[in-house]
């Protein structure tokens, strides 16, 4: 029989060793082989095949060229555009996903080639992240967003309003720190956010249904801006903006109308709505599920004063995600179109959803690196950039599917050549997946 060995350990006097303080001699240490160790796992060197999308930066090489000009200083070594180039680069690399592994990778020779500098320091990115003004690359986003693709394979009958559809929504994101002006509230988007030395900051999103693309971003943290003021930024004329009930306001919903715009979105229970006719429901309505379909005014408070233009409230029933039946309270201007074809439209705000749930995992944006809103707001220009320049590459927009395969390619698992059919093949099937379940149910509703 094996002896027993007792290990080196300091046992103090009149204690009963555990079991865990003996090992064999035929144990993994006696035995020759590693010991297991506790802690953090070594960090490996970055290596060059690891890093990948180097194609992306040569389509906006003239724009990069231009950037070199900002903030000129006869003391500066690093410039805008080598702090554009490394964030670009990171954001398609898993691997680089703080500021140390960043430096590591400028000085990668693969990746080097593009910068002015031996490497890109982290602390002097850390500066830079507070100084260099996001504004400045709204102009390489205006410029991507025209050489975009129109929208395809869509819904006939809708093509003429989803060409106008904004759809705007905000998002929380963990920064890296516990910084002042990150949002420590516990109301119930953040409850029990805050703590273990964190917080939260508010990422609004403007998203352009007709190129599947964000067309307006901007953060908030603890300064007391709501969505819906967040929102009133970005409306134009000639749209119609979709949202949830969480962006609703009644200064919202005046200045879409105010500049021609439309609006369609979820809202509450509590907010009032004064009844002036009931319309009648045709088959498609029913076979839709439309339970109800209403006009009349919003009714105010006395702090709030609603719109008076004329409104339109439709409710319809849907299969929850749990399988039991759930309804659904729409409010928009458009009084024209069927109460089915307003239902249809609204389902379609889950493509920023689909964004975001791509951001948070495929992109690694569940944790911020940076601690100021300068820095922060830069890293989530950066993140539009890239989405745009993969459907500039890929010429369509993005599907579920196609920010899943899309990731794969930034990963540097394949390239956009390899992807493309793949992303052709299944959105086919999707389509004819959503086409088979019309089907079904508008059986089942007839009979």
């Amino acid at each position: 029989m094996s002896a027993i060995i007792i290990a080196r350990l300091r046992i103090a006097p009149g204690a009963i060793p555990c079991s865990h303080h003996f090992i064999s001699e035929q144990s993994p240490i006696s035995s020759g082989r590693p010991t297991l160790r506790r802690g953090r796992k070594a960090r490996g060197k970055i290596k060059p095949e690891q890093v990948t999308g180097q194609t992306y930066l040569a389509l906006i090489q003239g724009f990069l060229q231009r950037l070199r000009s900002v903030y000129v200083h006869h003391n500066r070594v690093l410039f805008y555009d080598d702090v554009v180039t490394v964030y670009l680069v990171a954001f398609f690399n898993p691997v680089l996903r703080s500021l140390r592994c960043i430096e590591d990778a400028s000085q990668l020779p693969n990746v080097n080639q593009h910068l002015s500098v031996d490497a890109v320091c982290k602390s002097t990115l850390s500066e830079a992240n507070a100084l260099f003004d996001p504004r400045h690359l709204e102009g390489l986003i205006a410029d991507l967003q025209r050489h975009l693709p129109n929208l395809r394979q869509i819904d006939g009958k809708l093509d003429h309003l989803l060409k106008q559809v904004e759809i705007f929504d905000g998002s929380f994101f963990r920064t890296a720190a516990d910084v002042t002006w990150a949002l420590q509230s516990n109301n119930q988007h953040t409850k029990g956010k805050g703590k273990g030395g964190s917080g939260y900051i508010r990422l609004n999103c403007q998203f352009c249904l007709a190129t599947g693309s964000v067309s307006g971003v901007s953060i908030n943290g603890n300064d007391g801006v709501g969505e819906g003021t967040a929102a009133e930024k970005f409306v134009e004329p000639g749209h119609i903006y979709l949202f949830d009930a969480g962006v609703v306001s009644f200064l919202y919903l005046e200045k879409i109308l105010s500049v021609g715009s439309h609006f369609l979105c979820c809202l509450s229970s509590t907010v009032k709505f004064t009844l002036l006719e009931e319309r009648m429901l045709s088959d498609a309505d029913r076979q839709a599920g439309v339970l109800s379909d209403r006009v009349g005014n919003l009714s105010g408070s006395d702090r709030r004063r609603p719109t008076n233009a004329m409104v339109r409230e439709v409710v319809f029933s849907f299969t929850g995600r749990d399988g039991t039946t759930k309804t659904m309270r729409l409010l928009t201007d458009m009084l024209d179109l069927p109460a089915h074809v307003v239902a249809e439209l609204y389902r379609y705000r889950w493509q920023i959803e689909l964004f975001f749930r791509w951001l948070k995992i495929h992109a690694s944006f569940q944790h911020l690196t940076s601690h100021n809103r300068n820095g922060i707001t830069l890293s989530f220009y950066i993140a539009v950039i890239a989405t745009l320049l993969m459907s500039v590459i890929t010429q369509r927009p993005l599907s579920k599917y196609g920010y899943n395969l899309l990731s794969m390619v930034a990963a540097g698992l394949g390239d956009v050549a390899d992807m493309l059919p793949i992303l052709e093949n299944r959105e086919r099937q999707a389509q004819r997946q959503r086409e088979l379940q019309a089907k079904k149910r508008a059986a089942k509703k007839q009979a």
